[in-house]
């Protein structure tokens, strides 16, 4: 993320800001553009008021271009579903931002949002099928559970997770449609990752079904990013797609703050340019310092990971797919 300004009085503002907090200036975002004064013609999405979106409406469009790609929102006569899905787009919306100032296509085919997402509920009764969250043919279910802090945690610790958060799970779920996207366009690109990841072809239910009854293989450390990624192909190519876009994003905060030295650039379209080794040294060394300040304060650890020779390797494919697809159009950053 980058570091803003207000456009009146040129106080620092943040991403989620809606007005100024130093001299009350209404603000809107417009990716690519990043924050300007709110005017006659600049006209903001339609879920400002409810859910406190601060970007500017697509022209000629009522919803922002983050807003646009939810197509059911949870049951707002049910008490703290609103909270819920303000807190959900709060976290989609800079992963948002980063697949457009990647270049990556963001509309299908026929011009229409893509992907898209589903926030839903539970149902009332308790003897119907939960809601899980996943993705199928570039629709995103999200349980809006996820959005309270007390379920994700008790549901991490369930699973065994080091680490569970929205933007971790919008990051995993976008990994699998541009899997499916980008492959489809160049299937040269499908057969190296299937050199990478393994064979995608294998059944997938089966394969989770085999993860869950016997848990991941002993060496999995060696070889994936998370426990869950050796469960299938798609899984650790999902899996390991998010970690490039946690480090991306990471990077281009860090270089705001000065945290990182000077010698890497600031944009996520010439970040995603540079080899992963030296992209994964620069977050290596920022995590463990923020590891051991964490702990400092008593906190869980901030990166919980390990980025070996193999996992590296592993994001590389997946920043080389970014990289040299023919569908992606990096954007200037704002």
């Amino acid at each position: 993320m980058r570091r803003f300004r207000c456009p009146s009085c040129q106080h620092e503002v943040f991403f989620a800001n809606t007005s100024c907090l130093n001299c009350g200036t209404v603000l809107i975002y417009k990716p690519g553009a990043g924050f300007s004064v709110s005017t006659e013609d600049s006209v903001p999405c339609a879920n400002r008021d409810s859910i406190g979106c601060n970007w500017i409406a697509d022209e000629g469009q009522d919803l922002c271009l983050s807003c646009a790609h939810t197509v059911v929102v949870p049951d707002l006569s049910i008490d703290g579903n609103l909270d819920r899905w303000a807190r959900i787009e709060a976290a989609k919306r800079p992963v948002m931002r980063s697949l457009f100032h990647m270049g990556l296509p963001l509309r299908d085919a026929d011009g229409n949002p893509a992907p898209v997402f589903q926030l839903k509920g539970d149902p009332v009764d308790r003897n119907r099928p939960r809601v899980l969250t996943g993705h199928a043919r570039g629709t995103i279910t999200l349980n809006i559970e996820e959005a309270d802090d007390d379920q994700r945690e008790s549901m991490r610790s369930a699973m065994g997770e080091p680490y569970r958060t929205l933007s971790g799970h919008f990051r995993h779920e976008v990994g699998h449609h541009f899997w499916a996207l980008l492959t489809e366009a160049d299937p040269n690109a499908l057969d190296e990752l299937r050199t990478v990841f393994g064979d995608d072809r294998q059944d997938y239910g089966e394969a989770l079904e085999a993860h869950y009854r016997n848990g991941p293989p002993p060496d999995w450390e060696k070889r994936f990013i998370s426990a869950y990624a050796s469960s299938h192909p798609w899984e650790d190519f999902a899996e390991t797609w998010a970690h490039v876009m946690h480090l991306l994003d990471g990077i281009e905060t860090a270089r705001a703050f000065n945290l990182i030295p000077g010698d890497l650039p600031l944009d996520p379209a010439d970040l995603i340019a540079l080899p992963m080794a030296h992209l994964a040294k620069a977050w290596i060394e920022l995590s463990v310092a923020l590891n051991v300040v964490n702990q400092a304060m008593g906190h869980e650890t901030f990166y919980p990971f390990v980025l070996n020779r193999a996992v590296i390797a592993k994001m590389e494919a997946v920043r080389r797919l970014i990289a040299g697809s023919s569908l992606v159009q990096p954007r200037e950053a704002a």
